[in-house]
């Protein structure tokens, strides 16, 4: 099953501060977290300004958000993780299970990233993103939405060679 995430935080030498975390599942649930351990005296004015205001104040602490990650995702035995611009949300990710290689149960090591996928296939633009910007779930949502523009792509707009996620989210040659 597809899962979409973004994350907010902020960011530190050798590392990030998760702010807040989304992820929309292919089967219509929803996850949603706000860090309660976010040091805000490192936040850019951008993050104070732009991120911040947008959250619920409802926070946990990383290890709780874990947690809530793994009951969300126990039941599936091959989840494929997707993410926009998804290199940081993929650290902050797996920076709640403390490393890559302690990813729970089935998790993939790896995050695709429909920004990839759209540089692949020609740069298309893609849809707007008409809820809040900056806002974790907000944006989990509309990098599935993204994602589904591209997966509905006809293969005969796909320049040659690309790849081709199709709609069970595993690459396969692009074919003409």
């Amino acid at each position: 099953m597809k899962y979409w995430l973004d994350t907010e935080f902020i960011e530190r030498p050798f590392g990030l501060d998760l702010i807040s975390i989304g992820i929309v599942c292919e089967d219509g649930r929803e996850f949603y977290a706000e860090s309660s351990e976010v040091d805000w005296s490192r936040a850019s004015h951008w993050i104070v300004d732009n991120v911040r205001p947008q959250l619920t104040g409802g926070g946990e602490t990383l290890e709780n958000i874990s947690y809530g990650i793994r009951r969300f995702m126990e039941t599936d035995q091959a989840p494929v993780l997707w993410g926009y611009f998804a290199a940081f949300d993929w650290v902050a990710f797996c920076g709640l299970f403390g490393s890559l290689s302690e990813l729970p149960f089935d998790f993939p090591q790896v995050c695709l990233d429909v920004r990839q996928w759209q540089i692949e296939l020609g740069e298309p633009q893609l849809p707007p993103q008409n809820d809040s910007k900056h806002h974790a779930l907000s944006d989990a949502r509309w990098t599935r939405e993204a994602w589904w523009f591209l997966a509905a792509l006809p293969q005969a707009d796909r320049p040659a060679g690309t790849a081709n996620f199709g709609h069970n989210g595993v690459v396969s040659p692009a074919h003409k």
